[in-house]
């Protein structure tokens, strides 16, 4: 098979800029999004920005499958939030069949099994860029580095050669990898740190500037190895410059100078949109909640996700958005976790 047009199933703020630069670089695209965002793009295109430029983008966006006529070829980009993914499976179930290629665009690793049990060609793919999306028919590319992507659970093929081709050209790095998954894994690790910055308020430029923030954001992925490691699982790196740990450890002495990056040029974690426009979820069960979950089942203490697990879901509840647990009450939540599970079960 060789892919002719990419549906990107879930365009939001990752998925408009992928499909967006697919379709500047000449590939055929739809995009699958929110009814407003589709209404907008259809009304005036889509208008991406980078550091660099600002563009407007003419190609389809529909608001659900219903709207699109399957065509052999098809391959579908999945970005919807975790939380999502059986329901979203379930729905492209229903329109296209059990050979379409999926390629799974998100954060966590237990997508692609679940996407596994209706379609027979998945494939993990990681994302390492921030994008967000301000309104409707509009959406902004902060950061950039690269993309892999391999067949699910490992592997690569035709597919994974034509995807990587074809986001490259689109101005996305993008590299086939045989493991995927252990790639995955290793993002999670960084992906603790979504929650951290979504309950403090901060964005990635200014985390990197500020000691005490870096400092916990490495105690996070500090714990969420010592978890990996009980359960038996080797994370990839996900830069492929370094060893994963060493990642970690490089948080201790990195510095960087501090500029205030304009608001449209921060990198937010998606989990830091969600808190900030009150949506009624996140992803935390699937990243931090996993670390929870695995270190019950291994019996490895994990008091600082299980406390960022708590802050993000007490954001959601009060609904008052983003910045409930500064730095200080942050550490107190932490510490009177760690006071819980040394007292032990009866406590």
């Amino acid at each position: 098979m060789t892919i002719r047009r990419y549906l990107v199933y879930g365009a939001g703020a990752v998925g408009s800029v992928t499909g967006g630069l697919l379709r500047r670089a000449g590939r055929r695209v739809c995009l699958v999004a929110r009814p407003a965002h589709a209404a907008a793009i259809a009304a005036g295109g889509l208008r991406l920005e980078t550091s660099t430029e600002k563009l407007t983008l003419d190609l389809p966006a529909v608001a659900s499958l219903s709207e699109i006529e399957p065509e052999e070829g098809d391959a579908i980009l999945l970005s919807v939030k975790a939380t999502r993914t059986v329901a979203a499976a379930a729905d492209i179930a229903r329109h296209f069949p059990a050979t379409t290629p999926v390629f799974c665009l998100q954060n966590g690793v237990a997508n692609e099994a679940a996407v596994a049990e209706r379609f027979a060609n998945v494939y993990p793919a990681l994302v390492l860029f921030n994008a967000v999306l301000p309104e409707p028919g509009r959406v902004v590319l902060t950061i950039l580095d690269f993309l892999a992507i391999g067949r699910f659970p490992n592997g690569t093929d035709a597919l994974t050669a034509q995807a990587a081709a074809d986001f490259t050209a689109a101005g996305l790095p993008t590299r086939e990898h045989p493991d995927a998954m252990a790639v995955k894994w290793g993002k999670l690790i960084g992906n603790l740190n979504n929650a951290l910055l979504a309950v403090t308020d901060c964005y990635w430029q200014k985390a990197f500037a500020d000691p005490d923030l870096l400092a916990l954001m490495r105690e996070v992925m500090h714990e969420g190895l010592r978890v990996l490691a009980a359960a038996g699982i080797s994370p990839a790196d996900v830069t492929g410059r370094f060893d994963i740990r060493a990642q970690v450890e490089a948080f201790a002495a990195r510095r960087v100078e501090f500029a205030e990056a304009p608001p449209e040029q921060r990198g937010y974690p998606s989990m830091w949109q969600d808190l900030r426009f009150r949506r009624p979820e996140t992803e935390v069960d699937y990243l931090n909640g996993e670390i929870v979950r695995l270190g019950e089942r291994h019996g490895v203490p994990t008091p600082i996700n299980w406390a960022l697990v708590a802050a993000v879901r007490e954001s959601l509840r009060t609904g008052q958005g983003v910045g409930q647990f500064p730095l200080a009450r942050l550490r107190e939540r932490i510490a009177q976790q760690r006071e819980r599970a040394q007292a032990g079960p009866s406590a």
